[in-house]
Protein backbone atom coordinates (compact mmCIF):
# COMPACT_ATOMS: atom_id res chain seq x y z
CA UNK A 1 0.00 0.00 0.00
CA UNK A 2 1.12 3.56 -1.15
CA UNK A 3 1.88 6.06 1.37
CA UNK A 4 -1.03 8.04 -0.05
CA UNK A 5 -3.16 5.34 -0.17
CA UNK A 6 -2.23 4.55 3.41
CA UNK A 7 -3.01 8.61 4.44
CA UNK A 8 -6.61 8.41 2.64
CA UNK A 9 -7.54 5.39 4.58
CA UNK A 10 -6.82 6.68 7.70
CA UNK A 11 -8.78 10.12 6.39
CA UNK A 12 -11.38 7.55 5.68
CA UNK A 13 -11.63 6.13 9.17
CA UNK A 14 -11.77 9.61 11.05
CA UNK A 15 -14.33 10.82 8.85
CA UNK A 16 -16.13 8.04 9.37
CA UNK A 17 -15.87 7.66 13.08
CA UNK A 18 -17.04 11.63 13.08
CA UNK A 19 -19.77 10.90 11.22
CA UNK A 20 -20.64 7.97 13.34
CA UNK A 21 -20.57 9.78 16.38
CA UNK A 22 -22.72 12.21 15.14
CA UNK A 23 -25.29 9.75 14.12
CA UNK A 24 -25.16 8.37 17.95
CA UNK A 25 -25.90 12.15 18.53
CA UNK A 26 -28.84 12.96 16.54
CA UNK A 27 -30.44 9.70 17.34
CA UNK A 28 -31.23 10.60 21.22
CA UNK A 29 -31.25 14.01 20.05
CA UNK A 30 -28.27 15.00 22.38
CA UNK A 31 -25.62 12.79 23.26
CA UNK A 32 -23.52 11.81 26.62
CA UNK A 33 -21.76 15.50 26.16
CA UNK A 34 -24.87 17.62 26.30
CA UNK A 35 -23.87 20.02 28.62
CA UNK A 36 -26.72 21.18 30.14
CA UNK A 37 -29.04 18.76 32.70
CA UNK A 38 -32.71 17.74 31.82
CA UNK A 39 -35.11 20.43 32.59
CA UNK A 40 -37.44 18.34 34.68
CA UNK A 41 -35.73 16.45 37.83
CA UNK A 42 -38.50 15.27 40.16
CA UNK A 43 -42.08 16.28 39.58
CA UNK A 44 -44.79 14.85 42.09
CA UNK A 45 -48.51 15.20 41.27
CA UNK A 46 -50.89 14.21 43.56
CA UNK A 47 -54.53 12.91 42.31
CA UNK A 48 -57.03 15.39 42.91
CA UNK A 49 -59.46 12.46 42.80
CA UNK A 50 -61.07 11.18 46.30
CA UNK A 51 -60.03 7.93 48.29
CA UNK A 52 -56.57 5.03 47.82
CA UNK A 53 -55.36 6.08 44.25
CA UNK A 54 -53.02 4.51 42.45
CA UNK A 55 -49.39 5.33 42.96
CA UNK A 56 -47.49 5.38 39.62
CA UNK A 57 -43.44 6.04 38.68
CA UNK A 58 -42.47 7.52 35.51
CA UNK A 59 -38.90 6.68 35.69
CA UNK A 60 -37.09 8.44 32.70
CA UNK A 61 -33.15 8.80 30.91
CA UNK A 62 -32.08 12.19 29.52
CA UNK A 63 -29.12 13.92 28.85
CA UNK A 64 -30.64 17.65 28.22
CA UNK A 65 -34.28 17.55 28.59
CA UNK A 66 -35.98 16.42 25.57
CA UNK A 67 -37.47 12.62 27.59
CA UNK A 68 -37.44 13.99 30.63
CA UNK A 69 -40.26 16.60 29.33
CA UNK A 70 -42.17 13.90 27.67
CA UNK A 71 -41.92 12.14 31.01
CA UNK A 72 -43.32 14.91 32.82
CA UNK A 73 -46.34 15.49 30.27
CA UNK A 74 -47.27 11.55 30.74
CA UNK A 75 -47.26 12.24 34.39
CA UNK A 76 -49.38 15.09 34.12
CA UNK A 77 -52.13 12.67 31.68
CA UNK A 78 -51.71 10.33 34.17
CA UNK A 79 -52.69 12.52 37.32
CA UNK A 80 -55.80 13.73 35.52
CA UNK A 81 -57.04 9.96 35.61
CA UNK A 82 -56.74 9.43 39.13
CA UNK A 83 -53.40 8.29 39.94
CA UNK A 84 -50.70 10.04 42.29
CA UNK A 85 -47.86 10.36 40.10
CA UNK A 86 -44.23 10.61 40.75
CA UNK A 87 -41.85 11.91 37.83
CA UNK A 88 -38.23 11.16 38.23
CA UNK A 89 -34.74 10.27 37.06
CA UNK A 90 -33.79 6.90 36.78
CA UNK A 91 -30.57 6.98 38.87
CA UNK A 92 -32.66 8.18 41.77
CA UNK A 93 -35.00 5.59 42.29
CA UNK A 94 -34.43 3.56 45.58
CA UNK A 95 -37.46 1.41 45.33
CA UNK A 96 -40.29 0.47 43.06
CA UNK A 97 -42.23 -1.39 46.01
CA UNK A 98 -44.65 1.15 47.08
CA UNK A 99 -45.88 1.62 42.90
CA UNK A 100 -48.52 0.16 41.92
CA UNK A 101 -47.33 0.82 37.84
CA UNK A 102 -44.58 2.25 36.26
CA UNK A 103 -43.77 3.85 32.71
CA UNK A 104 -40.51 4.14 31.94
CA UNK A 105 -38.62 5.95 29.26
CA UNK A 106 -35.50 6.06 27.99
CA UNK A 107 -33.51 8.09 24.79
CA UNK A 108 -31.73 6.02 21.95
CA UNK A 109 -27.78 5.92 21.69
CA UNK A 110 -25.63 3.55 19.76
CA UNK A 111 -28.73 1.95 18.17
CA UNK A 112 -30.18 0.76 21.80
CA UNK A 113 -31.91 2.47 24.84
CA UNK A 114 -28.53 4.12 27.38
CA UNK A 115 -26.79 2.17 29.39
CA UNK A 116 -28.55 3.03 32.63
CA UNK A 117 -32.06 3.15 31.24
CA UNK A 118 -31.66 -1.14 29.88
CA UNK A 119 -30.20 -1.59 33.48
CA UNK A 120 -33.08 -0.11 35.51
CA UNK A 121 -35.33 -2.66 33.64
CA UNK A 122 -32.48 -5.79 34.31
CA UNK A 123 -32.47 -5.05 38.16
CA UNK A 124 -36.23 -4.38 38.68
CA UNK A 125 -37.46 -7.42 36.71
CA UNK A 126 -38.81 -9.14 39.27
CA UNK A 127 -40.61 -6.00 40.62
CA UNK A 128 -41.75 -4.40 37.08
CA UNK A 129 -42.83 -8.33 36.15
CA UNK A 130 -45.56 -7.81 38.70
CA UNK A 131 -47.18 -4.68 38.23
CA UNK A 132 -48.24 -2.76 34.64
CA UNK A 133 -45.27 -1.54 33.19
CA UNK A 134 -45.19 1.00 30.03
CA UNK A 135 -42.19 2.14 27.61
CA UNK A 136 -41.38 5.07 25.89
CA UNK A 137 -38.42 6.18 23.78
CA UNK A 138 -37.50 9.60 22.22
CA UNK A 139 -35.56 9.25 19.04
CA UNK A 140 -34.28 11.80 16.23
CA UNK A 141 -34.98 9.48 13.69
CA UNK A 142 -38.12 9.47 13.98
CA UNK A 143 -38.54 13.39 13.24
CA UNK A 144 -39.56 11.72 9.83
CA UNK A 145 -42.24 9.29 11.19
CA UNK A 146 -42.04 6.67 8.26
CA UNK A 147 -42.87 3.08 8.66
CA UNK A 148 -39.61 2.28 7.87
CA UNK A 149 -38.35 4.36 10.80
CA UNK A 150 -40.67 3.34 13.28
CA UNK A 151 -39.31 -0.56 12.20
CA UNK A 152 -35.49 0.78 12.93
CA UNK A 153 -36.51 2.65 15.96
CA UNK A 154 -38.66 -0.61 17.62
CA UNK A 155 -36.20 -2.66 17.31
CA UNK A 156 -33.18 -0.58 19.12
CA UNK A 157 -36.16 -0.95 21.98
CA UNK A 158 -36.81 -4.76 21.40
CA UNK A 159 -33.98 -6.48 23.56
CA UNK A 160 -35.31 -4.37 26.38
CA UNK A 161 -38.49 -5.97 25.89
CA UNK A 162 -37.24 -9.24 25.68
CA UNK A 163 -36.76 -8.33 29.57
CA UNK A 164 -39.62 -7.21 30.52
CA UNK A 165 -42.91 -7.29 28.13
CA UNK A 166 -44.75 -3.35 28.53
CA UNK A 167 -47.99 -3.11 28.80
CA UNK A 168 -47.85 -0.17 25.81
CA UNK A 169 -44.59 0.76 23.84
CA UNK A 170 -44.66 4.40 22.80
CA UNK A 171 -42.08 5.75 20.11
CA UNK A 172 -41.36 9.53 19.86
CA UNK A 173 -39.77 11.82 17.70
CA UNK A 174 -36.60 13.67 20.07
CA UNK A 175 -35.61 17.20 19.98
CA UNK A 176 -32.32 19.22 18.79
CA UNK A 177 -31.32 21.95 19.93
CA UNK A 178 -27.11 22.26 19.46
CA UNK A 179 -27.02 25.26 22.09
CA UNK A 180 -26.85 22.47 24.59
CA UNK A 181 -24.32 20.38 23.47
CA UNK A 182 -20.43 20.90 23.91
CA UNK A 183 -18.27 23.20 21.27
CA UNK A 184 -16.95 19.60 19.52
CA UNK A 185 -20.12 18.00 19.37
CA UNK A 186 -21.40 21.18 17.80
CA UNK A 187 -19.52 21.37 15.12
CA UNK A 188 -20.30 17.27 14.39
CA UNK A 189 -23.51 18.23 14.27
CA UNK A 190 -23.88 21.40 12.12
CA UNK A 191 -20.83 20.33 9.86
CA UNK A 192 -20.82 16.42 9.28
CA UNK A 193 -24.43 15.74 8.52
CA UNK A 194 -25.98 19.40 8.34
CA UNK A 195 -28.54 18.38 11.31
CA UNK A 196 -30.64 21.27 12.10
CA UNK A 197 -31.84 22.19 15.25
CA UNK A 198 -35.78 21.44 16.01
CA UNK A 199 -38.32 20.35 18.42
CA UNK A 200 -39.86 17.23 16.50
CA UNK A 201 -41.82 16.26 19.13
CA UNK A 202 -45.40 15.31 18.18
CA UNK A 203 -47.12 16.81 21.97
CA UNK A 204 -50.62 15.67 20.58
CA UNK A 205 -49.27 11.80 20.01
CA UNK A 206 -47.51 12.12 22.88
CA UNK A 207 -50.91 13.17 25.10
CA UNK A 208 -52.54 10.65 23.46
CA UNK A 209 -50.40 8.02 23.81
CA UNK A 210 -50.83 9.09 27.57
CA UNK A 211 -54.34 8.78 27.81
CA UNK A 212 -54.66 4.94 26.61
CA UNK A 213 -52.63 4.45 29.69
CA UNK A 214 -55.36 4.18 32.61
CA UNK A 215 -56.95 1.92 31.06
CA UNK A 216 -53.98 -0.37 31.35
CA UNK A 217 -52.68 0.34 34.39
CA UNK A 218 -54.57 2.28 37.10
Amino acid sequence: MSEKQKVSRRQFLKTAGIVSGALVLTCGGLGAAATIPPGVDFYEKKSEGKGKMKKVLVAYSSKAGSTSEVAKAVGEVLSKSGADVTVEQIKNVKDLATYQAVVVGSLIRMGSWVPEAKNFIEKNKAALDKVPTAFFTTCLTLKDDTEENRVKVAGYVEPVMQIVKPVENGLFAGKMDTSRLSFLDRMIIEKMIKETNGDYRNWDEINAWAEKLPALML
